[in-house]
C-alpha cells in the first residue's frame, strides 16, 4: 500500500471534476490531507464529507489544490485500475503451486488482497498486512474480512504455511475485532497437517471471539484440501479421500449443530460442500446451513441451495420449458450424482431428455473433481466421447451444457484491479483460452453455460435457440449468476 495516489484517466464532462480543473493524466493525491492510496481509499475518503479539499499532481510534476462541494458523493472521475497484491506465504497445499506449465500468466498469481477479500469475499491470510493495513482496515471500515487461519497453533500454522514470522494469526485477526471489524473464516484441512488436536485448538480459539455486535467472528469454514496432478518437487501431503471424509462428517455435523444452537439457530461452523461429495453422502437439509448462505463462495451450501431450487423448478409450470429437449449437461466427478438425480426427476416429470456426464480433469488429474477446473479441452473431450458412443451423429444432441464456474467474465462492481502484464482475455474463455463459441464451432451445436439453477439453464437455452452469443459480452446474453467473475485484467 506504499502507492502515492492514483492517476485519473478521465473526466465525466459537466461533473465537479471538471468544474475543479481536475483532467485526465492528473494523480489524485490527498483529499482531507490523507493519502489516496486506491480506489477503495478514494471512495472512502470522498464520501467521507459533504465537502472536499484535493491534492493533485499534473504530468509535468507540479502539484494543485481543489475543492469541491459534493455532498458525500462522487466527483465523476475514473482512475486507473489498481494492481492485485500477491500472497508471501508457501502454504503446502497452495493450489497455485501445483498448476501445470503453459497457461497463462494470470493463473500463477497467489493474490492476498485485504480489498478483494473485502468487496468480493476472496480468502486472506493477512500475510501481506502488517500493522499499518490493518489500521488502514479498521479505519476505513471494511467489514467483513475473509481470513485464511488454517490453524491457529502457531507452530502448525507455520508448517502449513510454510512463513516463519506468520505463526500468530490470532493477534491480527484480535487486532481486526478490537476495531470492530467482523471476520469470516476459513481452514483448508490436510490430514496430518491441521487435524486432530490442531483442528479443535483452531475450533476453541475463533469460538471465543464469537460474539454479539460489531468485532466478531462470524463464521468458521474447513474445506478438505485439494491436490493436483502436479506436485513435483512439493511437501507430502495426504489427500482426503472418501473414508476421512466421511469420519470428518460423522465427527463435525453433531458439532456443526451444537454451535447452531448456541447461535440462536444461525450455523457458525461451516462444512464445505466437498466433505459430503468426497464421501459419498447426501448434504444435510437447508437448516444446516446459513440463513444468508454464508461463505456460499467458499462451496458451503452450493448443492443444497441448488437442490431448493429444483424441487420447486420442477413443479413450476416452467418447467414445460423443458420439454423434449435434448441436451448433454456437463459437470465434474463430485457434482455429477446429485444433477444426474435432479435431471431424472426433471425428465419424468416434463418429458425431457437431458443427460449427464462427469467430465474427467485431465488438465489438473483426476483428482481434482469440482465443475469449475474443468478446462475447455476437458469438456470437448468428454462430448466427443458422448457424441462418439451415441453413434457419432453430428445432432447427437440439441446444445451443450458446461458449468458456469468453469468460464470466466468481467462483471461485478468494479473492474478495478489488474495484474502487470496480464492480457485481458474475452469473456466466455475456459481456464486453457478455450473460448466458449470455439467449444460450440468445434462440437457442432449449441453451448451454454449451466447458469446457478434449472430456471437459468432454460433461460440459457432458449438463448441458445434465439443465437444469442457468438463471443464478447457473455452476460449480454446469459445470467452471471455462477460464472466466475475476476476483476479486470486478473482472469484467474
Amino acid at each position: 500500500m506504499a502507492q502515492k495516489g492514483v492517476q485519473i484517466i478521465s473526466v465525466e464532462p459537466g461533473s465537479l471534476a471538471e468544474e475543479a480543473g481536475l483532467r485526465p493524466g492528473d494523480t489524485l493525491l490527498e483529499i482531507h490531507g490523507e493519502a489516496v492510496l486506491d480506489q477503495l481509499s478514494y471512495q472512502y475518503l470522498i464520501t467521507r464529507e459533504d465537502e472536499a479539499d484535493l491534492l493533485l499532481q499534473r504530468p509535468d510534476g507540479s502539484t494543485f489544490e481543489a475543492y469541491v462541494e459534493n455532498g458525500g458523493e462522487g466527483i465523476g472521475v475514473d482512475l486507473a485500475q489498481d494492481e492485485v497484491k500477491v500472497c508471501k506465504q508457501n502454504c503446502v497445499f497452495c493450489f497455485v503451486h501445483q498448476m501445470p506449465k503453459g497457461f497463462r500468466k494470470s493463473l500463477y498469481l497467489k493474490d492476498e488482497d485485504v480489498r478483494l477479500s473485502f468487496l468480493y469475499g476472496h480468502f486472506t491470510t493477512l500475510s501481506s498486512s502488517d500493522d499499518a493495513e490493518l489500521d488502514r482496515i479498521v479505519r476505513e471500515r471494511l467489514s467483513p474480512i475473509h481470513v485464511s487461519v488454517h490453524a491457529t497453533d502457531p507452530v502448525a500454522r507455520i508448517k502449513v504455511v510454510g512463513n516463519p514470522r506468520e505463526g500468530d494469526i490470532l493477534r491480527k485477526i484480535d487486532r481486526l475485532l478490537a476495531g470492530g471489524i467482523d471476520v469470516h473464516t476459513q481452514a483448508v484441512v490436510a490430514p496430518g497437517l491441521n487435524d486432530g488436536a490442531i483442528w479443535q485448538q483452531t475450533v476453541d480459539d475463533l469460538w471465543k471471539r464469537r460474539k454479539a455486535g460489531r468485532g466478531s467472528v462470524l463464521s468458521l469454514s474447513c474445506v478438505p484440501v485439494g491436490l493436483t496432478a502436479h506436485r513435483e518437487h512439493l511437501p507430502s501431503v495426504q489427500d482426503v479421500g472418501p473414508d476421512f471424509a466421511r469420519d470428518w462428517v460423522a465427527r463435525w455435523t453433531p458439532e456443526v449443530r451444537k454451535y447452531a444452537k448456541a447461535c440462536d439457530g444461525e450455523p457458525w461452523l461451516l462444512l464445505a460442500d466437498e466433505w459430503f461429495t468426497r464421501g459419498g453422502i447426501e448434504v444435510p437439509g437447508r437448516a444446516f446451513y446459513s440463513r444468508s448462505w454464508a461463505q456460499l463462495e467458499n462451496g458451503v451450501g452450493l448443492v443444497r441451495r441448488f437442490l431448493e431450487h429444483s424441487r420447486r423448478f420442477i413443479k413450476s409450470p416452467r418447467a414445460q420449458g423443458f420439454q423434449g429437449r435434448r441436451v448433454l449437461l456437463l459437470t465434474g466427478p463430485s457434482f455429477a450424482p446429485t444433477l444426474t438425480k435432479v435431471v431424472a426427476d426433471l425428465n419424468r416429470a416434463v418429458g425431457s431428455h437431458l443427460r449427464v456426464v462427469a467430465a474427467t480433469n485431465f488438465s489438473f488429474g483426476e483428482t481434482v473433481t469440482v465443475a469449475g477446473l474443468l478446462c475447455g479441452q476437458d469438456l470437448k473431450y468428454a462430448a466427443h466421447a458422448d457424441r462418439d458412443a451415441k453413434g457419432g451423429k453430428a445432432d447427437w444432441v440439441d446444445a451443450v451444457v458446461v458449468p458456469s464456474s468453469s468460464l470466466r467474465t468481467v462483471t461485478g462492481p468494479t473492474d478495478q484491479y489488474t495484474l502487470r502484464g496480464a492480457v485481458v482475455r474475452e469473456e466466455g474463455t475456459f481456464l486453457d483460452d478455450l473460448t466458449l463459441p470455439q467449444l460450440a464451432a468445434e462440437l457442432g451445436v449449441p453451448a451454454v453455460p449451466s447458469g446457478a439453477n434449472l430456471s437459468h439453464l432454460l433461460d440459457h437455452l432458449e438463448a441458445a435457440d434465439r443465437g444469442a452469443f457468438r463471443g464478447g459480452a457473455l452476460t449480454e446474453a446469459f445470467h452471471p449468476a455462477g460464472l466466475n467473475q475476476p476483476q479486470g485484467a486478473y482472469n484467474p
